[in-house]
């Protein structure tokens, strides 16, 4: 099901029914697409009859909406990587006669390779993996890091694919994270990883909270502001092959 702007381009639509839900809301997705949340037994026809009453806000929405992108795409207009607290020159390379895909450093440390086998029947799908590996064994050595030396303890750890949110803190104390932490600057990345282990004291958003915050970062404002201009475009990574 598609949405027929006034250019004559089509954009996807998604309809979310459920139980509960009384009125139709609309937004963007991230694969830029549009979302109808709708009740449990509204009809197609209703969703897109309301849709089309948002014309002038779907059109305004639409032509500032950052495009969808491939991990392939991003780094060759952005080609770094953070971890560890620093930033890697970042190239990819396929390789003929390898099996698997890997990486690995060159240039002193200083630069990340991405190695992909020139059999793969689908490099992009195989490249967006690789960087999710590598973030995962990235964050997964930046989090003790930040924890140990604030004295904090997690149960544990994961690295995921969420749709909008950067990390998140659970009442089990299990820390989550958006793999696409590692195409942020090192003290943007170090921002969120701070914010989900302040939740480990603080589970909320209180007074409190933003008090323990700015201790643990003293930028926290300034890096909040950056985060915002920069999560629409960065959320899109990934979600086109």
């Amino acid at each position: 099901m598609h949405y027929t702007l006034t250019d004559g381009r089509e954009v996807p639509i998604e309809i979310r029914r459920r139980k509960g839900t009384r009125h139709l809301r609309l937004s963007i997705g991230h694969h830029n697409q549009l979302v109808l949340s709708v009740p449990w037994r509204c009809s197609d026809r209703e969703a897109l009859k309301f849709a089309e009453k948002q014309r002038a806000w779907i059109e305004q929405q639409i032509s500032k909406t950052p495009p969808s992108r491939t991990i392939r795409d991003w780094l060759n207009a952005h080609p770094r990587i953070s971890a560890s607290g620093d930033v890697f020159q970042v190239s990819v390379q396929t390789v003929v006669n390898r099996k698997r895909a890997d990486y690995t450093f060159a240039a002193g440390g200083s630069e990340l390779i991405f190695r992909l086998p020139e059999s793969l029947e689908d490099p992009e799908a195989s490249l967006l993996q690789l960087v999710r590996s590598f973030a995962k064994d990235a964050l997964g050595c930046r989090v003790p890091y930040h924890a140990k030396r604030l004295g904090l303890e997690y149960s544990k750890l994961s690295v995921r694919d969420q749709s909008s949110r950067w990390g998140s803190c659970s009442s089990s104390r299990g820390i989550s994270l958006n793999w696409r932490l590692v195409l942020l600057e090192p003290e943007l990345q170090d921002y969120v990883i701070l914010h989900e282990l302040a939740h480990l004291t603080e589970m909320n958003h209180s007074k409190r909270f933003w008090t323990l915050l700015d201790r643990y970062d003293s930028q926290r404002g300034a890096h909040e502001h950056r985060l915002d201009v920069i999560t629409a475009a960065i959320m899109r990574v990934g979600r086109s092959t």
